[in-house]
């Protein structure tokens, strides 16, 4: 045999070989089971490392394509961002592996509440509720969403069910807030529900415990019925609970509370839950034509609706009766913003600040004014900030607004000094963070950049910050 067809055969060998090997299955790398997917998101979850978590819980999905517990979990960390619409898709997709699931219809019931999608939430928490009636806070759910539609007996219903299932310390406070312009009794024994089981309260909910046991404790059972619902009314609207709010001064309005205050908040507080307000406005204003709420409440809600030039005369007006209330002076100075003028608008914020002694609140507001614009920030936003912090050493927001004006002025080492203060004196402030990154990213440090913005993106709840941040983090990356 030549060495020529020796050669063939070995190459014919060989092919054979390789056509054999590839018929072979290789081994696998084991799958690790679903829970361990999961868990792995749990510590980035706990550090807030939420894009983190939201990544490893996707993998999950994708590992295990009809499992919806990824989805869920991803849907309740966008919830706990206020991402309402990424909350939406994340428990639809979950529904769409396993339709009869609570907990997804839970949060999809949550999403659409919080866009006002309340019909549609409605029918939501009560399959969910139907489905798994110990599921926690679904009667809660559906509580909080009678109320925005105004059914405050339907409301009150499922508040109490919920109770008969699982007690939950939120529906304790609402039973509390709806009890306590009919039954005082049945308020104050509510508030002490949420007292005797404070652990399962988070701390805003044992602050307006705290606030409505304050404003229900001058009253006893003698007292005329009508002025406790009056009191609860304004106080539950200084908590900006617009249905609860109309609520109790409704009652307080059948029960002869007929004033220019009450009548003005209750069209306060129904405009800002989206109903018709103006008739009560002009109600208010026949009652007392010298009170300036009436006023003041038309000036806010006109102003929304986009009246400007009415609201101005409102708040004008408002401001003829009483000169030297600094609210008046601010609300005016924001409609002066909106209407493209700025210098009167800076002259009616430093009348604020003149009028209320030097009030913190109202400095705050003029720094928020120059630092919001970049307007005028050397000859006075930066100083104004100053003088914020001089009068206040652990001022979080004034190092901000000191290091963001800093910042924008081309001071990039003060700046940077006053925003890393900002976030030692409280390392959740968004938007000290944000100007932090930009900041970065202008001295050359895009690594440094990169991880506030991600921080901004995964913190911020609000989402004054969190678009931008987020583009400024998909260009960076892109580079």
């Amino acid at each position: 045999m030549t060495c020529k067809r020796i050669l063939q055969r070995l190459i014919l060998l060989f092919s054979l070989l390789a056509v054999l090997l590839a018929c072979v299955p290789v081994p696998q790398a084991a799958q690790k089971p679903l829970p361990v997917l999961i868990d792995r998101a749990e510590p980035l979850i706990a550090e807030r490392r939420y894009s983190e978590a939201v990544a490893e819980l996707e993998e999950a999905a994708r590992v295990y394509a009809g499992a919806s517990q990824p989805l869920v979990k991803i849907g309740q960390i966008y919830l706990a961002q206020h991402r309402w619409l990424l909350a939406e898709d994340a428990f639809n997709r979950a529904l769409a592996r396993g339709p009869d699931q609570p907990a997804a219809m839970a949060g999809l019931a949550e999403a659409l509440f919080r866009q006002q999608r309340l019909h549609e939430a409605l029918v939501l928490w009560q399959n969910a509720a139907e489905s798994q009636p110990q599921l926690p806070g679904v009667f809660t759910g559906v509580g909080r969403t009678y109320l925005w539609l105004f059914d405050f007996e339907a409301a009150w219903e499922a508040f109490a069910r919920q109770q008969t299932h699982r007690f939950d310390p939120e529906a304790a406070w609402f039973l509390a807030a709806l009890e306590a312009p009919l039954d005082l009794e049945a308020a104050q024994q509510a508030l002490a529900a949420i007292s005797a089981k404070s652990t399962e309260a988070d701390d805003s909910l044992l602050a307006q415990r705290d606030y409505l046991l304050a404003t229900l404790t001058p009253f006893s059972k003698t007292s005329p019925p009508g002025e406790i619902a009056r009191a609860t009314g304004i106080a539950l609207a200084q908590l900006d609970l617009w249905p609860l709010a109309a609520h109790a001064l409704m009652i307080a309005r059948d029960q002869g509370a007929t004033d220019a205050e009450t009548l003005a908040f209750l069209g306060h507080v129904l405009a800002q839950a989206g109903r018709p307000a103006l008739d009560l406005f002009e109600q208010a204003g026949r009652a007392d034509p010298e009170s300036v709420l009436p006023l003041y409440f038309e000036g806010l809600y006109l102003r929304q609706q986009g009246a400007l030039q009415v609201a101005e005369d409102r708040f004008t007006q408002a401001l003829a009766l009483d000169p030297d209330n600094a609210a008046i002076y601010v609300e005016l100075a924001r409609t002066k913003v909106q209407q493209g003028d700025i210098g009167t608008a800076e002259l009616l914020f430093e009348s604020a600040v003149e009028v209320s002694d030097g009030d913190r609140q109202f400095q705050r507001l003029l720094s928020l004014f120059y630092a919001d614009r970049g307007y005028r920030l050397e000859e006075a936003g930066i100083p104004a900030a100053e003088a914020l912090i001089e009068a206040d050493e652990e001022n979080a927001l004034a190092y901000e607004l000191l290091g963001r004006m800093q910042f924008l002025a081309g001071k990039p080492d003060g700046g940077e000094a006053s925003l890393r203060q900002a976030l030692v004196l409280d390392p959740s402030l968004v938007g000290a963070r944000y100007y932090l990154a930009r900041l970065l990213e202008a001295q050359g440090q895009p690594t440094s950049a990169l991880a506030q913005y991600r921080q901004v993106v995964d913190w911020d709840v609000s989402g004054e910050f969190r678009e931008r941040a987020f583009q400024d983090l998909q260009r960076l990356q892109g580079q």
